[in-house]
């Protein structure tokens, strides 16, 4: 039970360190931790590779925060009711 109650605060240590940091992109396909998903990333976390160019709408080969929140909100769209 000790050891339950010690991994819990470690836990919740890192998830506020993780909200303390304002404006950072933290998505588990970052495996760089550049706040940003590139191509070979995308893909290797399987999103679908067709989908990368949709996503990067600046088309700079890099997926940011605002670009993978509009992409996904728009996937999610598309898919409701299904």
């Amino acid at each position: 039970m000790r050891v339950t109650a010690l991994l819990a605060l470690a836990l919740a240590a890192c998830a506020s360190t993780a909200l303390a940091a304002p404006g950072r992109f933290i998505h588990p396909a970052d495996t760089s931790k550049d706040d940003r998903i590139d191509k070979a990333e995308w893909v290797a976390y399987k999103l679908p590779a067709t989908e990368f160019a949709k996503a990067d709408k600046n088309a700079d080969g890099k997926i940011d925060g605002p670009e993978f929140v509009a992409w996904d909100t728009a996937q999610k769209a598309k898919h409701a009711g299904h």
